[in-house]
């Protein structure tokens, strides 16, 4: 079966750089979703629904049932929001230009390419009479890249579970073809390291700064407190080593061996600190220190002095024992306190379910092998899989995504990469069945 003898990437490629034009930083989600809903009313898709946190930010439900019968009911989840557009961009960020085979714009890849393909990958499904078991889902969640608890696939679960109800697994966001070791491979990400967003304040004497005898300087004791905290933590995640040995066999015990992790780290980094960085942050909890705040005149003494924390933990982590751990680099002779700011869980889906076989066997059947891989940033899938559903990123490319350009300047998908996540979603689809 030919996708482009069903839909042509001309159409796919058009609702593309509308929703492009939507400038939906914290916002504008329910725009997007009207402008798809034009193309499901013209193609008599009527299964819909748009469920709103608050004005503006409305998440997308689409329902496709299959007419035979009853079989695995599959969500796909993507999302219309996105990160804003900064830096110096050669075209308009906001107008979706498609220039030498590309369209340029800010979520072109992250994640508005994506949805483009799945409200397609509705479409065929309608277009071929809807001719397999069981149900797709596709959620197009608003608020995905600040996961706030009261927007997006946050906010549906606490007030609308029924949108996850009966649900048997998930392909959440990107993947894609990447070559590894000399070979094509295909991107199957099946868990992702937690976030802790932490801040810490330190206390000291309030006072005049003309004097400085035995002051207990807030200002400092955060400094302090600062340079002796480490921004990692060597540590032998079960879901990385699972990956590792898939990947390397073996030779994967090496890179959780502490002496040997730090040497080969430093070798990979001479030849690629890209790589080498993505190794190290599969191997430690990190600490980065990102916001700090004190004072607001000059000749005072500040009362408190706070600091903000992003900690990066796996699966095997609890977040009493990072505070704590935290806690212990606080000067001896200052007070200090806590407060979370913002946590997403570190999750993992099993490798031994239905979902997870049948995205091998898609990718195998298009010619590719599949990469496990277990992701160091955070997505809405942490928050699906807390619900006890399976959720796998995949996605079926023919040529790596510019993914050095999420969230950067100049982000593009090439318009051919649309009608192949549509191909890689009705194979999966197929072997479900």
């Amino acid at each position: 079966m030919l996708v482009n003898d069903y839909v042509s990437i001309k159409e796919v490629s058009d609702l593309l750089k509308k929703i492009i034009k939507v400038k939906s930083v914290r916002g504008n989600e329910t725009d997007v979703a009207n402008i798809i809903i034009d193309v499901l009313d013209k193609e008599g898709i009527e299964n819909y629904d748009i469920i709103e946190s608050a004005p503006g930010r409305g998440n997308l439900i689409i329902d496709i049932n299959g007419k035979r019968g009853e079989g695995f009911n599959l969500m796909i989840v993507g999302h219309s929001d996105v990160v804003p557009a900064e830096g110096k961009w050669s075209i308009d960020p906001f107008e979706g230009i498609e220039k030498d085979g590309y369209i340029y714009g800010r979520g072109a890849i992250d994640d508005k390419g994506q949805v483009a393909a799945m409200i397609y990958f509705a479409v065929l499904l309608h277009r071929l009479d809807r001719d397999f078991k069981g149900r797709v889902r596709l959620l197009i969640a608003a608020d995905e890249e600040v996961q706030h608890p009261d927007h997006g696939v946050r906010y549906l679960i606490k007030n609308n579970p029924r949108v996850f109800k009966n649900i048997n697994g998930a392909i959440g966001e990107l993947g894609g073809k990447v070559r590894f070791m000399g070979e094509n491979r295909h991107l199957v990400i099946f868990g992702e390291k937690g976030a802790l967003s932490l801040k810490v304040k330190i206390f000291g004497d309030k006072g005049h700064a003309s004097s400085v005898y035995k002051i207990n300087n807030a200002v400092e004791a955060l400094a302090s407190f600062l340079y002796k905290l480490p921004n990692n933590v060597f540590f032998k995640s079960r879901s990385v080593l699972k990956m590792f040995k898939n990947i390397l066999g073996w030779k994967s015990k090496l890179i959780f061996m502490k002496p040997l992790n730090r040497l080969i780290i430093d070798f990979i980094a001479r030849k690629e600190l890209r790589f080498a960085r993505m190794l190290h942050s599969l191997t430690h909890i990190t600490i980065a220190k990102t916001v700090l705040k004190a004072g607001h005149a000059e000749n005072v003494y500040p009362e408190v002095a706070e600091t903000i924390l992003d900690i990066r933990f796996f699966p095997e982590s609890n977040e009493k024992d990072l505070i704590e751990l935290i806690k212990r680099f606080i000067p001896s002779h200052s007070q200090g306190e806590t407060e979370i700011v913002a946590h997403t869980p570190s999750t993992c889906s099993p490798l031994n379910t239905k979902l997870f076989k049948a995205i091998e066997k898609t990718i195998q059947d298009l010619g590719s092998k599949p990469l496990l891989f277990f992701q160091t940033g955070t997505s809405d899938s942490a928050w699906i899989r807390s619900l006890g559903i399976p959720v796998y990123h995949f996605m079926y490319t023919e040529n790596e995504l510019d993914t050095d350009r999420i969230h950067g300047i100049d982000e593009r998908i090439r318009k051919d990469e649309l009608s192949n996540i549509i191909k890689g979603y009705y194979f999966l689809l197929m072997n479900l069945q």
